[in-house]
């Protein structure tokens, strides 16, 4: 699980970089970083179950349990977090566009953005 989340983030970073002048906002790829950070921490949390069965610890299962616990109530709350704010993210990324194609003349940064954005559609 923690190759494939490795995975989508890298994809997902490499994929819209080149959308830097439509994303302005420099959290605009904070989603990807995050799910990168979740990988290596599934990777860390899942050898700590590995070991705890091996060893057949109770103290090592029962922390494995409370730190999966505390990573479902995290995931529930960006869950919602993400249904509360979808409107204002769509907002933010629609002015942003304008902004960009309003500014197009075909020869400064944004415009050659605006030229890539129509080539891969």
């Amino acid at each position: 699980a923690a190759a494939g989340l490795s995975y989508v983030g890298t994809y997902v970073i490499n994929t819209y970089k080149s959308y830097d002048n439509f994303l302005q906002d420099k959290y605009a790829l904070l989603p990807a970083v995050i799910i990168i950070c979740v990988a290596v921490v599934m990777f860390i949390i899942g050898l700590i179950g590995c070991c705890a069965t091996f060893r057949e610890s109770r103290v090592g299962l029962g922390l494995f349990l409370a730190i999966i616990l505390v990573i479902f109530i995290a995931e529930v709350s960006a869950f919602v977090l993400g249904f509360v704010y979808r409107e204002k993210v769509k907002t933010d990324v629609q002015g942003t566009m304008r902004s960009v194609f309003e500014k197009y003349d075909g020869k400064n940064p944004e415009s050659t953005v605006v030229d890539y954005l129509q080539e891969q559609v």
